[in-house]
């Protein structure tokens, strides 16, 4: 079996990675773009019939956040968390791995798949329909809201906190998606709910730490310890262990 990386075999595991979901993804997008529409236009309906505030951009946040979170990083989640699916099948599970690719190959499709185009491609449905949202909305109140994704002049973050929080925020759940994609790997259909549980246990070990040394410790120093290097540590940590266990279920 190949153990060397060849870049013409990875283009054309890609291919294969597509032809063989390509119905799956196409579906998978336009319910995406329905939903990120859905909940868009629902925030834009309500502000209309909830004239009495003057929170308008307030809304428009609370919208922007349920939107992206709701919706693309959900499916961000799900497509983690089914990427190897088709491994639960015992015939799928030996002609994948009987194909004569090295195992930094299928890593690397899959890195490239769950952690590149599925990212990109949520980021730009969001953005679309974000700006389109934000242009009906800043007509219809006459106020100047923002894209979530810009600098935000009505928030009390400057713009460098508001990068690092943008960087924070992404590196959490690009490490979060990599647990599930591991899990889906190393468990098979039970992956989603091992992967479950592990992020609850992470999310509770995080909170303790933070109670455990709130009086001890600079009051920011574990939380920014967690943003700012665990989740550095988390996602390639997944994507070492998807590569090991990549190499045990091909022996």
């Amino acid at each position: 079996m190949n153990q060397i990386f060849c870049f013409q075999r990875y283009v054309w595991l890609l291919k294969r990675q597509w032809y063989e979901n390509a119905t799956g993804y196409k579906w998978g997008i336009a319910l995406m773009t329905l939903l990120v529409g859905a909940v868009f236009g629902l925030f834009v309906w309500v502000s209309t019939i909830s004239k009495q505030t003057n929170d308008h951009t307030g809304i428009l946040l609370v919208g922007q956040g349920v939107a992206f979170g709701a919706t693309g990083l959900l499916f961000l989640y799900i497509y983690g968390a089914s990427f190897f699916k088709s491994l639960s099948s015992k015939n799928r599970k030996m002609f994948y791995f009987s194909l004569p690719v090295s195992p930094l190959e299928r890593v690397a499709v899959a890195f490239t798949f769950v952690m590149i185009l599925m990212p990109v491609l949520i980021l730009t449905v969001f953005n679309v329909f974000d700006f389109v949202a934000v242009q009906i909305f800043n007509q219809i109140h006459e106020v100047s809201g923002q894209m979530l994704f810009s600098t935000r002049a009505h928030t009390d973050y400057s713009s460098a906190n508001l990068h690092v929080i943008l960087k924070t925020n992404i590196l959490a759940h690009l490490s979060y998606t990599s647990i599930f994609t591991l899990g889906s790997l190393m468990f098979g259909k039970k992956g989603p709910v091992v992967s479950i549980v592990f992020f609850i246990v992470f999310l509770i070990v995080c909170q303790w730490l933070w109670i455990t040394f709130f009086g001890t410790l600079n009051s920011s120093f574990v939380m920014d310890y967690i943003n700012n290097y665990m989740y550095l540590y988390l996602l390639p940590l997944c994507w070492a262990g998807i590569y090991f266990v990549m190499k045990r279920k091909e022996a």
